[in-house]
C-alpha cells in the first residue's frame, strides 16, 4: 500500500550532517596555527639600555664638592688661596739674586782686596740684601787706622748670619701653618656634617626627609675632610721644597760672606786672639 511506503522512506537531512562534522578538524587546525599570546609577548623588543644606565651614579665635580661642602668648605678654599699666594711669593723672593746679588758680591770682593773700608761700607748701605747686612755687621767691628780683629769680625758676621737665617725660616713658616690648620678645619667640617645628619634623624620629619638629611650631612663631612687633606698635602709638599731651597741658600750665603771677610783680612793687617 502507498501509505506504508511513505513511512519507511529514510530522512533526507541525515547526509548533510557529515560535512559539518568533517569541517571541525579544519577549525582546530586554524586555532592551532595561531601563535600563543605568551610567545608574542616574549618577542616584544627589550627595553632601551639607556633606561638601565640612568641608575649609575654620576661622577663628582669640583663645583659639586664646593657647593655641598657648606660654609666650612669656603674656609678651606680661602686657605688654599693663601697657600698659593705664599708659594708664588716664595718663588719670587727666595732666589740667590735677592739673597746675595752677584754684582754686589763682586764689588764687595774687589773693595775688600784693596782694604777700602769706606767703599765697602757704602756698598753695604746701598744694598738691602741679607749678604750686605752680614758683611756690614763685620765692618762695624773694624776701626780705621787700626788692625782688623778677624775673630771679632767673624763672630759678628756669624751672629748676623744666624739672624738672617732665622728670618728666612720664619718666612716659610706661614706655609707650614697652613698645612697644619687645613686638616683641622676639614675635621671641623666632618664633625659639623655628622651633627647635621643626627639632627635630621632626630627631627620629626618623614623617612624620606630623614634619609636626605643623613645623606647631605655625610656628604658635607666627607667633602670637607677631602678638601682639608688636599690643601694640607699640597702645602706640606711645597714647604718641604722651600725648606731644601733655604738650606742651600744659607750654605751659599755663609760661604760667600766668609770669602769677602777673608779677602778683607788679606788686604789689611789683622790680629787674632
Amino acid at each position: 500500500p502507498a501509505g506504508s511506503t511513505s513511512v519507511e522512506a529514510p530522512p533526507t537531512a541525515q547526509p548533510a550532517a557529515r560535512p559539518a562534522a568533517a569541517a571541525r578538524p579544519a577549525t582546530k587546525n586554524k586555532v592551532a596555527a595561531q601563535p600563543p599570546a605568551a610567545s608574542t609577548a616574549a618577542a616584544a623588543p627589550a627595553p632601551a639600555p639607556t633606561a638601565a644606565g640612568s641608575d649609575k651614579p654620576h661622577a663628582l665635580t669640583v663645583k659639586q664638592i664646593l657647593t655641598q661642602g657648606g660654609d666650612i668648605m669656603h674656609v678651606i678654599v680661602g686657605l688654599s688661596l693663601v697657600a698659593v699666594g705664599l708659594i708664588i711669593f716664595y718663588l719670587l723672593t727666595l732666589r740667590p739674586a735677592l739673597i746675595f746679588p752677584k754684582h754686589f758680591i763682586m764689588e764687595a770682593q774687589d773693595a775688600a782686596e784693596t782694604g777700602d773700608l769706606e767703599l765697602l761700607r757704602e756698598l753695604c748701605q746701598e744694598n738691602a740684601s741679607p749678604a750686605a747686612m752680614i758683611i756690614n755687621a763685620a765692618l762695624e767691628q773694624c776701626v780705621d787706622g787700626q788692625p782688623l780683629d778677624y775673630n771679632t769680625a767673624r763672630d759678628a758676621m756669624e751672629d748676623e748670619g744666624a739672624r738672617q737665617a732665622s728670618f728666612l725660616w720664619q718666612r716659610i713658616q706661614y706655609l707650614l701653618d697652613v698645612s697644619v690648620i687645613s686638616p683641622m678645619v676639614g675635621l671641623l667640617g666632618t664633625v659639623w656634617g655628622m651633627m647635621v645628619s643626627f639632627s635630621g634623624l632626630e627631627s620629626g620629619v618623614s623617612i624620606i626627609n630623614k634619609a636626605d638629611a643623613l645623606a647631605s650631612g655625610v656628604a658635607q663631612a666627607m667633602y670637607t675632610t677631602f678638601g682639608g687633606l688636599i690643601v694640607a698635602i699640597f702645602s706640606m709638599t711645597a714647604y718641604a721644597m722651600f725648606r731644601g731651597r733655604i738650606n742651600r741658600l744659607i750654605g751659599a750665603l755663609e760661604g760667600t760672606c766668609n770669602g769677602v771677610l777673608r779677602r778683607l783680612a788679606q788686604g789689611r793687617k789683622f790680629t787674632t786672639h
